[in-house]
């Protein structure tokens, strides 16, 4: 009798243990939350300056130049830029005083949005005003303050508000922040003409 009754209880421990890792793998194989980025872009705009002045000064990558309408400027100059000085390619470390330049500055600005979706689900555990505790597929419970503007997927109910919600109800949820900011890409072409000698 003791030899069955040790039996049985062998065999139960290994159907509940089998259950607890069918139970666990059930919860693995569920999706948290999944959130995803995209950058939108929206037309840009485009704007071209013409810029005309005298070199007056060069050291290092600092080239100073009295403008077209006397003003001074200081331009502190990336050893990647190209003058076109009289057909030839230059550093601004071959620019003489007295050199013409003209500057063509197109700026190229361009709206974009950052969106961050984030979609979940997860069951009801606690409701209260705007205020919503819910178990997510892990069991791990997280609280959300809701807007009143925000909407739920409640069972097929697409246009659940947060006062729908009640205790054990089963929903997912989609959030978007967007955040706008501005890329602005600047191209400048410089050519001119070397003082002539005398």
């Amino acid at each position: 009798m003791t030899a069955r009754v040790n039996r049985l209880l062998t065999v139960l421990t290994g159907v509940a243990a089998s259950s607890v890792m069918v139970l666990t793998t059930g919860w693995a194989q569920q999706k948290m939350p999944e959130t995803t980025k995209q950058s939108i872009k929206t037309k840009p705009s485009v704007t071209t300056e013409q810029l005309h002045g005298t070199v007056e000064y060069v050291e290092g990558n600092d080239l100073v130049v009295r403008m077209t309408d006397g003003s001074i400027r200081e331009f502190k100059v990336p050893e990647s830029r190209k003058f076109t000085i009289d057909g030839r390619a230059l550093t601004v470390h071959d620019l003489k005083p007295g050199t013409k330049l003209s500057a063509t500055v197109t700026t190229t600005t361009t709206p974009v949005i950052d969106r961050t979706t984030t979609i979940g689900s997860g069951t009801v555990w606690w409701v209260a005003g705007k205020t919503v505790i819910i178990t997510l597929p892990n069991g791990e419970n997280r609280t959300y303050t809701v807007k009143d503007d925000y909407r739920f997927n409640v069972e097929g109910n697409k246009n659940a508000t947060v006062s729908d919600l009640k205790k054990g109800m089963k929903i997912s949820a989609e959030r978007i922040v967007e955040e706008p900011r501005t890329e602005i890409v600047y191209n400048t072409e410089v050519t001119g003409q070397a003082p002539r000698s005398r």
